[in-house]
């Protein structure tokens, strides 16, 4: 069994204590790793379930690892039935949140947002303190959705047991100002954070993203370790 030097929880509780945040460079390189990982779980038809920072290892190299298969499952082409008690609930995607039994890949694609925004601020984006409190907290930042926005979404069960309030979409950009994300990190962080899981952006797609395109561009792994964080940004 491999020894792996670091778990980005680990890494990340001990930057915040210092004051101190993952470079551009840092993040895009730890998310395009972790992309990649995930894109290739993804083509070999595997779900994760459960992916977090405590699951995402770190070596002296800056080789990204996912680790932690437990809840992972074999999905087929069509969403088939599954336990909706899986992740970790700041990383669960809102179809499991609402106990939906049918999901497929997507729903890793939403962690990888939740992660993200992590990586960027060091702070959890949905820290909740039950489901019904998660939920609260995504509907908060992102906006309550609709059948427009997810069709079908006010037929599911939790939905028509439990009156949500209405929240309007937008909150993104009030939790992580443009000087820790700019634009285009904005899109893609949104792009992950879809409710319609049939609209949620795939691994593959968001590697091609205009994120890791502009400048400054992700440092090599190789270098990871030996680039400088920066000090603390105040979050939006």
């Amino acid at each position: 069994m491999e020894l792996v030097d670091y778990d980005l929880k680990t890494s990340m509780q001990t930057m915040h204590s210092n004051k101190q945040l993952f470079s551009v460079e840092h993040v895009k390189c730890l998310m395009k790793q972790l992309l990649r990982a995930v894109q290739h779980l993804h083509d070999h038809h595997v779900m994760h379930r459960d992916l977090k920072t405590s699951n995402i290892l770190l070596s002296n190299e800056g080789i990204l690892k996912v680790a932690d298969f437990g809840m992972a499952r074999e999905y087929e082409l069509n969403p088939r039935l599954y336990t909706p008690a899986v992740m970790t609930r700041w990383y669960r995607a809102p179809e499991i949140l609402l106990l939906l039994k049918e999901y497929s890949y997507p729903v890793d694609m939403w962690s990888i947002g939740c992660i993200f925004a992590e990586l960027v601020t060091l702070r959890p984006l949905f820290p909740g303190s039950s489901e019904l409190d998660q939920m609260t907290k995504i509907f908060k930042t992102l906006g309550t959705p609709s059948d427009s926005i997810w069709p079908g979404f006010s037929e599911l069960r939790m939905v028509k047991n439990i009156m949500f309030d209405n929240y309007p979409p937008g909150g993104l950009r009030k939790k992580i100002s443009q000087e820790l994300l700019s634009e285009d990190g904005l899109s893609l962080l949104q792009s992950f954070l879809t409710f319609d899981p049939s609209k949620r952006i795939t691994a593959a797609a968001a590697l091609e993203h205009a994120y890791f395109n502009e400048q400054p561009v992700a440092v090599e792994p190789a270098m990871f370790l030996t680039l400088p964080a920066r000090g603390a940004v105040r979050p939006g």
